[in-house]
C-alpha cells in the first residue's frame, strides 16, 4: 500500500507541470494537444517505471488516474495518445496482468473522454467548488478498474481483487479528486484569465471604435489618459493634443463648475453613473453640446480608478430645442416675445424690486383696413417696423411683447410719468411718421396704468392699461380709420389716374341719377360719395391686373372679381360707412342674378347698388381703354336700354336715359 501511495504523490507531484502550461489556452492549435497527449504519456510511463508489485507479471500503479483526469481536461486526442503510449509500454513489460493492465487504460481514458463531452463545458463555466463529482468519477473508474482484475488468470485472480479492493476504491478515486482539483483549478485560472484579455480586447475595440465619444481620465490628477477617434473628430483635436489638455481647457466656462462637482463626487467614491448635458468649445471655437454618462472604471492592475466617459454630440438637438423654446416664447412676425412669454413674465415679476412700474398697452389703429387694402404683407411688414420702433426706444431692463394681432405691451421700470409719458409720445410720433404705399399713415394709440410699489399689483395695472388703450381707441379709431379710407382711396387714384377719373365721373353720375329718382339731398351726396369709394377694393388688386391691356384670363378676371368683397370690408371697418359697404359690395350683381359676388336678384340688390351698377357700366363704355375705343352717348343709351331688365334696373336704366341722359328712351 505505501508503494501504491508514493506512485500516487509521484503523479501529483509530476502533474504540477499541467498547473504551469498553458494547454487550454492555446486549445485550437493542434500541435499542442498533440504535446500535450505526448507528455502525458511521458509521465504516466513514468509512474509505471516505479510500480507497486503484487506478484511476478502483477503491477498496480496510478496510470488509471492520470488518464480519466486527462480525459476530463484534454479530451479524446491527447488522452488517445497517452492511452497508446502507455498500452505499448504496458505490452513491452508483458507478465500475467497485461490484458487486464490494457483494459484498464482504454476504460479509464474512456470514462475520462465521455465526461469531457458531456460535462466539461458546464463544469468550467461554474464557480469552482468542491469538486464532488469528481470524487465521484473518480469512484466509478476504479470500480471499473476493480472489475477488469476479473481478466486476471483464474489462479491469481481472487488473491488479486482481495488484495487490492479497499486500495483501488478508496485510494484511487481520492487520487482522482486531487488531481482533478488541481488541474481544474489552473483551467479555471486559464478560462479566467481568457475571458479577461477578451473582454479587454473588446474594450478596446469598443473604444477606438464606437460611434460616439469615449475617453478615459485619470480621476487622482484629472489627465486624459484617453480618447477615441470619434471625440477627436467631435472636438477638432488630435490626439496628441488632447492628451496634453485638461477638461476645463475646453469646456465652457459656465459648464466648468459643475463637471468640476461630478469629478470630486466620483474621487469620493460615488462610482456614478452620471449623466448630464455640457458644452465643450471646438478647437475652431464653435461651440458642441454633448451629453455626457460617467462612470468609476478601476484598471486591471488595480492600482488607480479612471473615469469613463461616453460623449454622445447634442448639439442639432439642442439648437432645434433652442428653437422650439425661442419659438414658444417669441413671436414669429417681429421677433418681440408673445403672449405665452409676457403671461409667464408677469407671473414672475417682483414688482418690489423696482421703484414704480409703468404699464402700456398700445394698438395699431386701423390694421385690419390696411391689411384688406394693401394686403397682409404690407400689414406684417408694418408690424415689423413698428416692433422695431418700440425696442429701440426702450431701456435695456424694459419689456416689450406682441400680445395680439395688433396690440403690444410694454413694461417700463424706474421711469418717472412725465418720463414714461415723454416716452409714448415720442413713440407715436416715430409710428405716425411712417408711411404705407407712400401714402397712408399709421397710427398708434396707447393706454397707461402705473404702478406705484405699495399700491395695486401688476395683474390690476393691466386690466387698467387694457381699459385705457380701448376708451382711447373708441375715440381715435373711428377717425382715424376715415383718414384711412381716404388715404386708401388717394393711394388708388395716385396709383391709377385712369381709376381716379372713372370713379370721380361714377360719382357725379350716382349723384345725379339720385336725384332723378327723387332721392333726398342727403341721399344723393351720399351717393355721391360711395360712387367715389365703389371701387376702393381695387387697391389690393395688382396693378399689372389694373392696367393689362386687352383682355383679362380666367384666373386675373377670378381676381380681378374680388375688389367687391375687399371693398366691403375696408368700409364696412369704418362704422360711418358701413351703410355704403353694402353698396359697393353688390355693386356688380345683376337684376337677373347673375352677377357677383352673391348672385343677387331684383329688388334684392340694394337701391344704391343698382345706381352704381348702370352708372358705372354706362363710365365703362364711353370711356376709352387700352383694347377697346370708346363708344358714343346714343350708343351706350341704347346698350342700357337693350339690358335693362337683365343686367340693369328697368325702371333706374330708363330714368337714366331719360333725365341723367336727356335722350328718347322710345326712340332708341
Amino acid at each position: 500500500m505505501i508503494n501504491v501511495l508514493f506512485n500516487i504523490a509521484l503523479l501529483l507531484a509530476m502533474s504540477v507541470f499541467f498547473a504551469t502550461y498553458p494547454f487550454k489556452n492555446l486549445k485550437k492549435l493542434t500541435s499542442h494537444r498533440i504535446l500535450a497527449g505526448l507528455v502525458i504519456g511521458m509521465i504516466g510511463i513514468l509512474v509505471m517505471l516505479s510500480p507497486f508489485v503484487l506478484f511476478e507479471g502483477v503491477v498496480f500503479d496510478s496510470r488509471t488516474i492520470l488518464l480519466v483526469v486527462s480525459g476530463m481536461i484534454f479530451g479524446w486526442l491527447p488522452t488517445t495518445i497517452a492511452s497508446i503510449s502507455m498500452a505499448i509500454y504496458r505490452i513491452y513489460t508483458g507478465g500475467a496482468g497485461v490484458l487486464p493492465g490494457l483494459a484498464t487504460i482504454i476504460s479509464s481514458a474512456s470514462i475520462g473522454i465521455l465526461w469531457h463531452n458531456r460535462r466539461y463545458k458546464t463544469v468550467l463555466e461554474e464557480k469552482q467548488g468542491l469538486g464532488i463529482e469528481f470524487y465521484l468519477v473518480g469512484v466509478v473508474t476504479h470500480i471499473v478498474m476493480l472489475l477488469c482484475m476479473l481478466l486476471m488468470p483464474a489462479s491469481v485472480r481472487m488473491q488479486v481483487i482481495s488484495s487490492m479492493s479497499f486500495t483501488i476504491l478508496v485510494f484511487y478515486p481520492l487520487g482522482t479528486y486531487l488531481l482533478s482539483l488541481l488541474l481544474f483549478g489552473q483551467a479555471h485560472r486559464i478560462q479566467a484569465i481568457a475571458n479577461l484579455e477578451k473582454s479587454e480586447r473588446l474594450f478596446k475595440m469598443m473604444f477606438e471604435q464606437a460611434p460616439i465619444g469615449m475617453s478615459l481620465t485619470d480621476l487622482k490628477t484629472g489627465a486624459i489618459e484617453n480618447v477615441n477617434h470619434s471625440y477627436l473628430a467631435m472636438l477638432g483635436y488630435s490626439k496628441e493634443e488632447m492628451l496634453e489638455k485638461t477638461w476645463s481647457e475646453i469646456s465652457h466656462p459656465e459648464d466648468i463648475e459643475y463637471s468640476r462637482s461630478i469629478t470630486k463626487s466620483m474621487a469620493m467614491g460615488n462610482h456614478g453613473p452620471f449623466n448630464f448635458d455640457k458644452r465643450f468649445i471646438r478647437k475652431d471655437g464653435t461651440i458642441l453640446w454633448a451629453n455626457l454618462s460617467l462612470a468609476v472604471f478601476t484598471t486591471s492592475d488595480m492600482e488607480k480608478d479612471e473615469s469613463l466617459c461616453m460623449t454622445v454630440d447634442i448639439t442639432d438637438r439642442k439648437m432645434y430645442e433652442q428653437k422650439i423654446l425661442y419659438a414658444s416664447n417669441h413671436d414669429a412676425l417681429t421677433g418681440l416675445y408673445n403672449r405665452v412669454h409676457f403671461e409667464a413674465y408677469v407671473r414672475d415679476l417682483n414688482v418690489k424690486e423696482h421703484p414704480s412700474v409703468t404699464v402700456a398697452f398700445g394698438d395699431v389703429n386701423g390694421l385690419r383696413i390696411l391689411n384688406e387694402a394693401f394686403g397682409r404683407e404690407e400689414g406684417d411688414r408694418l408690424l415689423r417696423r413698428i416692433a422695431q420702433i418700440l425696442q429701440k426706444g426702450l431701456k435695456r431692463e424694459d419689456y416689450v411683447s406682441r400680445v395680439g394681432g395688433d396690440e403690444f405691451a410694454l413694461i417700463l421700470f424706474d421711469r418717472t410719468e412725465e418720463e414714461a409719458s415723454a416716452l409714448l409720445s415720442s413713440l407715436m410720433t416715430e409710428i405716425s411718421s411712417l408711411e404705407m404705399m407712400g401714402s397712408v399713415k399709421p397710427s398708434m394709440s396707447f393706454g397707461v396704468s402705473r404702478l406705484l410699489q405699495e399700491k395695486d399689483t401688476i395683474n390690476e395695472a393691466i386690466k387698467q392699461a387694457e381699459k385705457d388703450v380701448a376708451t382711447r381707441k373708441l375715440v381715435d379709431s373711428p377717425q382715424l380709420r376715415g383718414q384711412a379710407v381716404y388715404a386708401i382711396i388717394n393711394t388708388l387714384h395716385e396709383k391709377n389716374k385712369r381709376e381716379e377719373s372713372h370713379s370721380r365721373r361714377v360719382s357725379e353720375l350716382c349723384e345725379k341719377l339720385a336725384k332723378a329718382y327723387g332721392m333726398g339731398t342727403m341721399a344723393a351726396a351720399e351717393m355721391r360719395l360711395v360712387g367715389l369709394l365703389h371701387d376702393i377694393g381695387k387697391i389690393a388688386i395688382h396693378e399689372s391686373i389694373l392696367n393689362k391691356e386687352g383682355k383679362l384670363t380666367r384666373d386675373e378676371w377670378k381676381e380681378m372679381q374680388r375688389h367687391s368683397e375687399i371693398g366691403y370690408r375696408i368700409l364696412n371697418s369704418v362704422e360711418d360707412m358701413a351703410s355704403l359697404a353694402h353698396y359697393a359690395l353688390a355693386h356688380h350683381e345683376r337684376f337677373d342674378g347673375k352677377g357677383y359676388p352673391k348672385g343677387l336678384l331684383a329688388e334684392a340688390i340694394p337701391l344704391q347698388a343698382r345706381i352704381i351698377t348702370i352708372a358705372d357700366s354706362y363710365d365703362a363704355m364711353t370711356a376709352n381703354r387700352s383694347y377697346r375705343q370708346a363708344v358714343s352717348t346714343d350708343e351706350a343709351a341704347r346698350e342700357i336700354k337693350r339690358c335693362a331688365g337683365t343686367q340693369f334696373d328697368p325702371e333706374l336704366a330708363k330714368i337714366f336715359v331719360s333725365e341723367v341722359l336727356k335722350l328718347n328712351w322710345d326712340e332708341l
